[in-house]
């Protein structure tokens, strides 16, 4: 397909108010011709930017388990991506994000988590500075968001939906460094975590940045769609790195890796703060069941987080000026976040329990799935010593550490060490039961993404 037809496509995708299958179609990401010799699952997955996914390429369990002992291959050109220009850009940069990027180079990426002016994330993504003035930020949502800050501001900035111009495959894992340097035949030791640099595959730009949402050794293509060439490259990625172990990676198992390394995902961990709050239940809607969504006895806005209680307070700068400011420097003043952001491991013997009962005349709610959760919406009320402390989330099995794992947002009396109870259940109107849970400090998988890899570093 080439960049005008994939254009059109997108945009057509895109079209959310208009009917699916007929208006708005759905379509294959930039490597689906390669992915679809592989997905064994004949499954796509759908999340937004128009593109479908594979969902199981081998098992979700090896997939997982390759992540942390070779390197997987996965697809995440879903996400929104947005070119800033103008010769305000990096001033509107700036005042967006709680991450000041002033000090940003061309070459480097930085992780700018933005807020509302209630000092809420309402997004947070990556952003490149591709030059002077000139900068790519890449979200789910990223299109709105922007623009709506934007509309507030007399800031003269250019912004412009490249999603479909880009794909964004990630190669993570301990040996992504050889397969990577395998495919490109160029050496990758000197490229710095946040860091990314030009180069030519296939005839086509490819921008390769260092990057590990998996808390693993990681990199990131972006590789120009115009030529068509795109799933070549993934092909490219696949047979080099078959000989290290190399898994594709398929929605399935791809968030397990996000609760192994405890990074906080929106809709999975909290909710975004960028919509008016009476339509907060519309936006919940499309990650919940109708029943689901009206078993829930509290107010949505208490899974809008600030940074801080997601455990990103190190990315605020109060030495600028930016939207929410305010709001973030009273949380400071009053001593930081009511709740910090945990991991849970789930009691073995427990779980256990609650399995064996699936088999047995006993009234006990269905277990999760293996993997469970991916990215629908569910908060599950965790109690210590008999009292409400916060919310379990982003539940998931955990192939390398033989564990059910959570994230949890929890009060602050809350100590790792401590032992806690989850109110488990598969579904907001049936039946629940107490799961036990010991709170640890994140991450559960040791976090080497940052790891030199040269002597320069």
């Amino acid at each position: 397909m080439d960049g005008a037809t994939l254009r059109e496509q997108y945009r057509r995708a895109n079209q959310y108010r208009e009917l699916a299958f007929v208006s708005r179609p759905y379509l294959g990401s930039p490597g689906a011709p390669a992915q679809a010799e592989t997905n064994v699952s004949n499954l796509w997955a759908h999340l937004n930017g128009g593109f479908l996914m594979g969902y199981e390429y081998t098992h979700w369990w090896e997939e997982s388990l390759a992540l942390r002992q070779a390197a997987v291959l996965g697809d995440w050109s879903w996400l929104n991506k947005v070119r800033i220009t103008g010769p305000d850009a990096s001033r509107f940069m700036d005042w967006i994000s709680v991450k000041s990027v002033a000090r940003q180079k061309v070459g480097q990426t930085l992780f700018t988590p933005m807020v509302s002016e209630h000092g809420r994330i309402a997004i947070e993504g990556l952003t490149l500075k591709l030059d002077e003035e000139e900068y790519l930020f890449t979200q789910s949502g990223a299109q709105f968001w922007l623009a709506e800050v934007k509309s507030r501001t007399s800031m003269k900035v250019e912004l412009e939906d490249v999603t479909p111009d880009y794909t964004c495959f990630a190669l993570q894992g301990p040996r992504s460094r050889e397969v990577l340097e395998e495919v490109t035949g160029e050496s990758f030791t000197d490229l710095r975590f946040s860091h990314w640099r030009r180069l030519e595959l296939f005839g086509t730009e490819v921008i390769v940045q260092r990057q590990g949402v998996t808390g693993e050794l990681g990199y990131e293509l972006l590789m120009h769609t115009g030529t068509g060439r795109a799933h070549e490259l993934w092909r490219a990625v696949r047979t080099a790195g078959a000989p290290y172990g190399l898994r594709e990676l398929g929605f399935k198992a791809q968030l397990i890796g996000h609760t192994e390394s405890n990074m906080p995902t929106v809709i999975r961990d909290f909710l975004p703060d960028r919509f008016p709050r009476e339509k907060l239940p519309r936006f919940a809607r499309l990650w919940s069941t109708e029943a689901d969504l009206a078993a829930i006895d509290h107010a949505l806005t208490e899974h809008l987080a600030t940074p801080a209680e997601l455990g990103w307070g190190y990315t605020v700068d109060l030495d600028h000026d930016f939207l929410g400011r305010d709001a973030l420097v009273a949380e400071a003043d009053a001593g930081g976040p009511a709740r910090l952001f945990r991991g849970l491991r789930w009691n073995a013997e427990d779980m256990g329990r609650l399995f064996a009962d699936q088999f047995l005349d006993v009234d006990a709610p269905a277990p999760p799935d293996l993997p469970w959760g991916q990215f629908r919406m569910s908060y599950l009320a965790t109690y210590h010593e008999g009292a409400a402390v916060g919310w379990a989330s982003a539940l998931t099995y955990s192939p390398t550490l033989r564990a059910m794992i959570s994230h949890a947002r929890l009060d602050r009396s809350v100590a790792p060490g401590d032992e806690v109870e989850v109110a488990y259940h598969a579904t907001g109107a049936g039946p629940q039961r107490r799961i036990r849970a010991t709170v640890t400090t994140p991450p559960f998988i040791p976090n080497l993404r940052r790891d030199p890899l040269s002597p320069a570093e």
